[in-house]
């Protein structure tokens, strides 16, 4: 079930005031002595990124939920999405290496700030991943809308998509210090980036609470997220800004459970397997969040499924067929030997 998740990395507007614009701010070195100095050249500013301001917090009801199906993921949380309530969690607040779930960051600070349309011309600086790096196939001097990136990053988890999208439009840095402002601004506290990417590093970790909280945001304040993320495959006519992308979801949910429709899987070797998955049934959304999980799809396929009877609505998930019942013929004379 792991092999399917993806080797290495996997590493819309609210009522609320209008985004303010987050400035990052560049340090310049001071001298503490008189000796008289050449004038250094100043490097202008990164653009200031908007934040989309909405505090998204979950009622913790899964005490009145008991009865959840086995989970073996290590930190894990269910979630009525039309409610905002827990139904089932593990270790929500854990802060661990998130992988390519970090991608749903990325998607939310590009969507608040760029225009779908916004023609992004890929930079040398975005390509040269190693090679157990997932990739959309991106080449230097390509030129691909916000949204085609978004699409790569999204679908084919491509690690070149998640870096162009941040470094061919306002720098690493500066996207990067935005995604953490964003996770504030949503009135989260767990987690700490440190690429649009997902890759391991030690100060990158991320909890299953605070990633499902940005999910939603996702696809509450932008529809073209959700469309996105519940597409089975997409392709990306060529052009003459460049050439044909045939792409199809990393996300085998999607394939595997019915009404399933998104998120984002991921995979790393400190991560291990990790799956943010909604599905919708009957008008009523369910997000799961697992967390290093071995049994990753089945897991999240049998906790959506249970949060759906939570709400009174049957089972999709067919059992297993019962065994033949073993047929005992009738005692007619001696019993044969053994």
């Amino acid at each position: 079930m792991i092999g399917g998740v993806v080797a290495c990395n996997q590493p819309r507007v609210s009522s609320a005031p209008p985004p303010a614009p987050v400035p990052v701010v560049a340090h310049a070195a001071t001298h503490h002595d008189s000796t008289p100095t050449a004038p250094t050249p100043r490097t202008p500013p990164p653009q200031a990124l908007r934040l989309l301001h909405q505090s998204i917090s979950f009622r913790d009801a899964a005490r009145f939920h008991p009865g959840s199906p086995p989970i073996e993921a290590v930190s894990g949380i269910l979630i009525d999405v039309d409610s905002r309530t827990t139904l089932w969690e593990r270790d929500p607040h854990s802060a661990l290496p998130p992988a390519s779930t970090a991608k749903v960051l990325t998607s939310l600070v590009a969507l608040t700030n760029f225009s779908a349309g916004r023609l992004v011309t890929i930079s040398p600086a975005s390509l040269g991943q190693a090679g157990d790096e997932t990739v959309m196939g991106l080449h230097a001097g390509q030129q691909l809308t916000v949204e085609e990136l978004l699409q790569g990053a999204l679908l084919v988890s491509g690690n070149d998509a998640a870096t162009a999208i941040a470094a061919d439009t306002v720098g690493v840095d500066a996207f990067v210090a935005a995604m953490n402002a964003q996770e504030a601004a949503l009135g989260l506290h767990d987690s700490h980036f440190v690429s649009p990417v997902g890759l391991d590093d030690p100060a990158q970790r991320a909890s299953a609470y605070d990633l499902a909280a940005i999910a939603i945001a996702d696809v509450t304040a932008y529809p073209l997220f959700r469309q996105i993320v519940a597409r089975t495959d997409a392709d990306l006519q060529a052009s003459p800004l460049h050439p044909d992308f045939s792409l199809v979801n990393l996300n085998r949910l999607l394939r595997m459970y019915p009404g399933a429709d998104g998120i984002k899987p991921g995979w790393t070797g400190d991560a291990g397997p990790c799956l943010i998955s909604m599905a919708e049934r009957s008008g009523h959304r369910m997000m799961a969040v697992l967390l290093n999980a071995p049994r990753l799809y089945n897991d999240s396929r049998a906790l959506l499924d249970w949060g759906f009877t939570q709400l009174g609505l049957p089972t999709l998930i067919t059992p297993p067929p019962a065994p033949p019942a073993k047929v005992v013929p009738p005692l007619t004379g001696a019993l044969p030997r053994r």
